[in-house]
């Protein structure tokens, strides 16, 4: 047994402060703008000048403001990174960057979406093949090709055929809870084979992988997103009793008073508040899973592996601290939660070297 290498996260949130600030400004102004022009292009009533076509204009801005943030934030992220008293490394091309998301999108939408799975390839090879640690870079051997399988498999192919069932058969009489176990089918083997796909990256002569199979990591991400799930029928239980015995719209959202719109909105926000509820030890215990799977080709007897040493209850209640302060100050915190929390993860995250 090889002794135990811990990673180290040296970053201050007060450094990725600006840049959030900028995503914020520019992210929110043009995302309230597009859905008041989506509004319109939904509009049963066309103007009479047509419909407009600044919604495509503000679409463009949020791509452009997402992919810079990526960039942006990952640079600081990287460079906060430490193993063994040597810092992670960057050698990323702005231009390189903007070459890949122009002629990318440019043949997504020329091929209606297919050619997405090797613009994700391109994006996640950029960004591992910038990384170098001790002079050595990393690179990724993941396939394009591999990721349209995956999507073919797990969300086109399903789809059809649900939607062939549903509607040539039995005519859209179903119960909502067999969408719902669809829908929960599709997320548990969509996560798994893609970072099963996205953990395939080479260091000197280590291949890095997942070992873990198909079935274990299946049942292992089913049960974690099934008690987020709970949560939300507990929730909804909840309010069902509270207008059976306090009496009908007790519930300020359930007014008939209240928008349609507006309820909507509520209620999905209520949804990921309380599936959000569980989120973080959901996290915490996949994170636990999947770096215990982490695992590298033997090379002259030895293994390299990760493994995390964390309390799930002590890092739960400190994640959850740091979401309450981000909330509290309207995302203002957000830079230091992110990087506190990152921090303690990686200090009980370790690097080992084992004899096989």
């Amino acid at each position: 047994m090889g002794s135990k290498n811990y990673l180290k996260f040296k970053l201050d949130g007060i450094r990725i402060l600006p840049i959030w600030i900028f995503f914020i400004l520019f992210f929110i102004v043009p995302f309230y703008l597009m859905v008041e022009e989506f509004s319109e292009l939904t509009a049963t009533e066309v103007p009479a000048e047509g419909t407009s076509k600044m919604f495509f204009l503000y679409l463009s801005i949020l791509l452009l403001m997402n992919f810079i943030f990526i960039l942006s934030f990952s640079k600081l992220v990287i460079r906060g990174i430490e193993l063994r008293g040597e810092k992670l490394r960057y050698d990323y091309k702005t231009g390189e960057y903007i070459g890949i998301i122009i002629t990318g999108l440019f043949f997504s939408v020329l091929t209606l979406g297919i050619y997405i799975p090797w613009l994700i390839k391109n994006i996640h090879r950029f960004f591992i093949h910038g990384m170098s640690w001790h002079s050595q870079k990393f690179e990724f051997n993941g396939e394009g090709s591999q990721l349209f399988l995956i999507f073919t498999l797990t969300i086109l192919i399903p789809f059809l055929i649900v939607g062939i069932v549903l509607f040539s058969i039995l005519n859209s009489e179903i119960n909502l809870w067999i969408y719902q176990l669809i829908v929960l089918s599709i997320l548990v083997t969509l996560i798994y084979l893609i970072f099963k796909w996205m953990v395939n990256i080479s260091y000197k002569d280590y291949l890095i992988r997942l070992d873990v199979g198909f079935f274990a990591a299946m049942w292992k991400i089913a049960i974690e997103l099934v008690m987020a799930v709970i949560f939300v029928f507990i929730f909804q239980w909840l309010m069902m009793v509270s207008n059976t015995f306090l009496g009908e719209n007790i519930i300020l959202w359930d007014s008939p008073y209240f928008p349609v719109t507006a309820k909507i909105v509520i209620e999905l926000v209520m949804v990921v508040i309380t599936a959000g509820f569980y989120l973080p030890m959901a996290f915490i215990r996949l994170y636990r899973f999947f770096t215990a799977h982490t695992k590298s080709n033997a090379i002259d007897g030895h293994q390299v592996s990760l493994g995390y040493e964390g309390d799930q209850v002590e890092v739960f209640r400190f994640i959850w601290g740091q979401i309450l302060l981000t909330v509290i100050t309207l995302g203002i915190y957000f830079p230091w939660a992110f990087t506190r929390i990152i921090s303690r993860l990686f200090s009980q995250t370790y690097v080992q070297t084992e004899v096989i």
